[in-house]
């Protein structure tokens, strides 16, 4: 009986001249529902079309700020100078050891709070800290990368870059070598995708909730651990720009440290 009124209330007059498919979804749904059938994810976290990124040296377009992925973070925005800082220095702790494989020291810790708190940004901490004399060095290491990360090197390239990577090329290349260019193309994207948000957040959602699920024991705080693509959506629309790079940052080089 339940089940034919809900047939018969999702198709009453009013659903023809509206939406006949969106109603025909919305049915299908909640029949499901009452039969006990998990009920399947929407289009919503269908994966966005990747953004072809500009390579035009004389563009501009990436330092348009309008649009509302420049605008949002208003909670962090507010919160005062001290709670800023404890924020910044956390994110350099956790940077360092995982871009480069050991721990910042304090003078390290000062220049990037100074370089934050004078307009600087995350993803520019992270630039400087991969052009590095120091991590150059890293990446004269003769060490080949091993299956597994070439493995992720390329499944990762096709679906969240739209990159068909060489299995050859990345193999000439070590783990350090990897990291830079993929994180560095990363952030590419990142910049590419339209400033309205709508399909950065599915991206980061989609990226991040793979990550839980296959890595859960690198994660250690509850955001990473969630395993909930709904939840990492909405974060996403929270917090500042720079900070989902910065967990992108800081996810993928935890990841591919641990292959």
């Amino acid at each position: 009986m339940k089940l034919f009124l809900v047939l018969l209330f999702l198709f009453d007059s009013n659903a023809y001249a509206v939406d006949y498919e969106k109603y025909i979804k919305r049915m299908k749904t909640e029949v499901n529902r009452l039969l006990g059938k998990e009920v399947e994810k929407t289009s919503l976290f269908d994966m966005p079309k990747l953004p072809v990124v500009e390579t035009d040296s004389t563009s501009i377009g990436v330092y348009n700020k309008d649009g509302k992925i420049h605008s949002q973070g208003l909670a962090f925005n507010k919160l005062s100078d001290e709670a800023k800082r404890a924020y910044r220095v956390a994110f350099l702790r956790e940077l360092y050891p995982a871009v480069r494989g050991a721990e910042i020291n304090t003078n390290e810790i000062v220049q990037g709070i100074n370089i934050l708190e004078q307009g600087g940004t995350r993803e520019g901490v992270y630039r400087s800290l991969v052009l590095s004399t120091e991590y150059m060095r890293l990446e004269t290491y003769e060490e080949k990368p091993n299956e597994a990360l070439v493995a992720f090197t390329i499944s990762y390239g096709v679906k969240y870059l739209g990159l068909q990577f060489d299995t050859k090329q990345i193999g000439k290349l070590n783990l350090w070598g990897i990291k830079r260019i993929i994180v560095g193309k990363t952030l590419d994207i990142l910049d590419a995708f339209p400033s309205n948000g709508k399909d950065l957040y599915k991206w980061y959602a989609i990226l991040s909730e793979e990550l839980s699920k296959k890595y859960s024991g690198l994660w250690k705080n509850k955001t990473r651990l969630n395993q909930s693509i709904e939840y990492h959506h909405s974060w996403a629309q929270k917090v500042p720009f720079q900070q989902i790079k910065s967990e992108v940052i800081v996810k993928i080089h935890k990841v591919m440290n641990s292959l």
